[in-house]
């Protein structure tokens, strides 16, 4: 009896996990053509520290199949003199320029640029981030890390 009652006890939980895994859909940025990513820029994250209180966002959409990135940069309280997206690894430190973009005298701020296979990487895995330059912060008065957007379409 008891080797009979093994027997169905591990039968019941492999038709369980069955029914489990087969209810699992895979979903998930990985598999949409499009990736949307967001950017909130303060003066919290620039390197060296620039006190300022302008603001900006971005909005960025990430079509995976011609390797476009498409940005909408807004930005409040400063004229900028350039607007450069940077790679760094680990995130929160400087580095290299990846992109330096052009129309940066008005809010917003959009067009889009082709990523490499390296930079597709940088940017899926949040190591790329906006850094917005002035007169009075060359090196940058506000940053802000461009993130997966976990809250779904906007």
């Amino acid at each position: 009896m008891k080797k009979s009652m093994k027997h169905f006890t591990l039968l019941f939980v492999a038709v369980l996990m069955m029914g489990v895994m087969a209810s699992c859909k895979d979903e998930g940025p990985h598999n949409d053509p499009i990736i949307r990513f967001t950017s909130t820029l303060n003066s919290q994250n620039t390197q060296p520290r620039a006190t300022s209180s302008a603001q900006g966002s971005a909005v960025l959409e990430y079509n995976k199949e011609n390797r476009t990135l498409t940005y909408n940069i807004t930005y409040q309280g400063l004229t900028p003199t350039a607007v450069v997206i940077h790679s760094a690894m680990p995130a929160w430190e400087n580095g290299p320029a990846q992109f330096v973009l052009t129309n940066v005298g008005t809010s917003p701020i959009t067009g889009s640029v082709t990523l490499n296979p390296e930079q597709e990487n940088l940017l899926v895995w949040g190591n790329m981030y906006i850094n917005i330059r002035t007169e009075q912060n060359p090196f940058g008065e506000i940053r802000g890390q461009i993130l997966l957007n976990r809250e779904g379409d906007m």
